[in-house]
């Protein structure tokens, strides 16, 4: 839902931040759909050029937002089991490093480590840094003529007390 004024787009996804390299785990049992094994950075002038061309259209063009942005990413096909009446789909991007046992058409189980954090598609990936590595991670859902992100329109109370319950802990905590 946070506007990305620098490219006339919106931030449609979580940013976990993690030291460069954590591991990064599948979310739900899934099959692979896409795994950039050979992703390659753009330089930093020919990135700023594309943000720049994506702030003259009005919005982030899905070619610039899939193959750049995201940087080495994997998207996980989650079926219609994990959000009754939806297709779900989820994003892990900006990772440094993707297992490679991340096929499309693979099979994973919840849990299953699928890559590593990192800075991938980021400004200070181009700039041949590790600084402000994270997961970037979207949830898309489906249904009918449909397709929306977590969160999308929600308003901000609502939606972080929704992310509350996503991510609060399963295990009751117990007193000292």
């Amino acid at each position: 839902n946070a506007p990305r004024a620098y490219r006339s787009g919106t931030h449609r996804g979580i940013d976990f931040f993690a030291n460069w390299g954590t591991p990064v785990r599948a979310v739900a049992d899934g099959s692979v759909i896409r795994a950039d094994h050979h992703y390659l950075e753009v330089p930093a002038k020919f990135r700023s050029g594309l943000l720049f061309a994506s702030s003259k259209v009005g919005h982030t063009p899905s070619d610039i937002f899939n193959s750049v942005l995201l940087g080495k990413a994997i998207f996980l096909d989650h079926g219609f089991n994990l959000i009754p009446g939806f297709r779900t789909i989820t994003i892990y991007a900006h990772l440094s490093s993707i297992n490679k046992d991340m096929t499309p058409g693979s099979t994973i189980k919840a849990g299953h480590m699928i890559g590593q954090s990192g800075n991938t598609g980021t400004r200070e990936s181009t700039l041949g840094t590790k600084n402000d590595a994270h997961l970037h991670w979207e949830m898309i859902l489906q249904k009918g003529d449909k397709e929306i992100f977590l969160g999308e329109d929600m308003p901000y109370e609502q939606l972080y007390a929704m992310l509350v319950d996503i991510f609060a802990p399963t295990v009751p905590m117990v007193n000292q």
